[in-house]
């Protein structure tokens, strides 16, 4: 899985973004200035931009999160290696080096950078700062900075390194125990975007729908003079109320999406996925049981 640097990402979003953005306004003015017919109403073209905006982000992020999963996943493993390298009386340096010829996934790249670094006559400390900044991640951070205390400290290598693999994995424990308490709330955010959407479809096909037709029968009977429980009370415009519980159901795709991914995985980008999934969700119901039905 490829590293995504952040100018890269956010090069991404930045056309993404335009392209989208281009295709909403672009629908807009065809709509309302060239008075162009459109295979679907502005604000449905404005989700269609969305979608357009939001798609090569979220691959993006989905792909970002992934190398930070491997490189966060090999850590341990790197750090075994050392400490095993460490028993046959080979220092600090030279046992990363040794444990650097062994493949780790994403964080071979990295790797291989800092053992350059150091034969290019870089202190630990430099070199550990460098690598904590090109891999990113909290537990990469972490490992950086207590191997370079072990590297001020001296001492036997072997032991303390042992120690830090430890406590390394303790820390995975924790945030695996801390995403797996949270995911559930992510769920939840689709159960209630799920009720919100199929409310609104029951409500526009069965209650609204069948409003309008009793009332066109009480008018009728009535000879077009009204009567009744619908004296006074007006006609039901049912496409106004279309429009309306469509952008609610927009609205709600859009932050629910994004609290999903904040809540689950801990970063709002992580989130753009659900938006996607969940605007694919609201565009295609309201396509099949509502425009169309």
């Amino acid at each position: 899985m490829p590293k995504i640097e952040r100018k890269e990402k956010q090069l991404v979003a930045a056309v993404s973004a335009a392209l989208g953005g281009s295709i909403a306004l672009a629908s807009v003015l065809s709509i309302f200035v060239l008075h162009t017919k459109m295979p679907f109403d502005w604000d449905q073209m404005i989700v269609v931009g969305l979608l357009v905006a939001i798609f090569p982000p979220s691959v993006i992020e989905i792909t970002d999160l992934r190398w930070e999963h491997g490189i966060d996943k090999n850590i341990p493993r790197l750090l075994r290696e050392i400490a095993e390298s460490g028993k046959t009386g080979l220092t600090l340096t030279r046992a990363i080096e040794v444990s650097a010829e062994r493949d780790y996934g994403p964080l071979t790249k990295e790797l291989n950078q800092l053992v350059a670094q150091l034969s290019w006559g870089s202190s630990i400390e430099e070199a550990f700062r460098a690598f904590a900044l090109r891999a990113r991640t909290k537990l990469a951070q972490r490992t950086s900075d207590l191997i370079v205390e072990v590297a001020r400290s001296g001492g036997d290598t072997q032991e303390v390194m042992e120690q830090v693999n430890k406590h390394i994995g303790e820390l995975q424990s924790i945030d695996r125990e801390r995403y797996a308490q949270m995911k559930p709330y992510a769920v939840v955010v689709y159960i209630a975007f799920g009720v919100f959407l199929f409310t609104d479809v029951l409500l526009i096909r069965s209650f609204f729908t069948q409003i309008v037709e009793l009332q066109a029968k009480v008018m009728a009977t009535s000879g077009g003079g009204g009567g009744g429980v619908f004296a006074g009370a007006g006609s039901v415009d049912v496409n106004f109320l279309k429009k309306v519980l469509y952008h609610a159901v927009i609205i709600q795709a859009l932050f629910g999406g994004l609290i999903a991914g904040k809540m689950s995985e801990g970063r709002l980008g992580a989130g753009l996925k659900h938006t996607l999934l969940l605007l694919v969700i609201a565009f295609v119901t309201f396509l099949l049981f509502i425009w169309r039905a």
